[in-house]
């Protein structure tokens, strides 16, 4: 199980990153519970919160497809890109409260890959 330990580990960094930028932001705006006032706060936590609400997911998908003997390059591309798209989504979050091209690409991304793990894990289920 690899390849999902590595795509859980650097999904692990980046939650943990996240969650320091929000730490970090809660200690500048006094803000020790909730998001306040503070819109920053807000995306700040829901940039966190929305890895949280997916990576589970994801991370589960490509364990069951890896333990499935799905190709290593089906799993280092399905990864990679849910990886990139949770990067994208994150940094779209932190540079404006309004919808920003990585915030959409990031989110459709995730859907798209989430939801190819889910037909390719139906059909790797079905008995032919």
């Amino acid at each position: 199980m690899e390849i999902t330990l590595l795509y859980a580990s650097l999904l692990s960094i980046l939650a943990v990153f996240l969650a320091y930028q929000t730490g970090t932001l809660r200690l500048k705006t006094n803000t020790l519970l909730g998001a306040g006032d503070s819109s920053e706060m807000l995306q700040s936590i829901r940039a966190f919160g929305n890895l949280s609400e997916y990576a589970p997911l994801a991370i589960i998908m490509l364990g069951l497809l890896e333990f499935q003997d799905v190709a290593s390059w089906k799993l280092h591309l399905l990864g990679s890109i849910f990886f990139l798209c949770r990067i994208l989504h994150a940094y779209g979050m932190a540079i404006s409260r309004e919808s920003t091209p990585y915030r959409l690409a990031g989110i459709v991304g995730t859907w798209l890959i989430i939801l190819s793990m889910g037909i390719s894990g139906v059909y790797l289920s079905l008995p032919l």
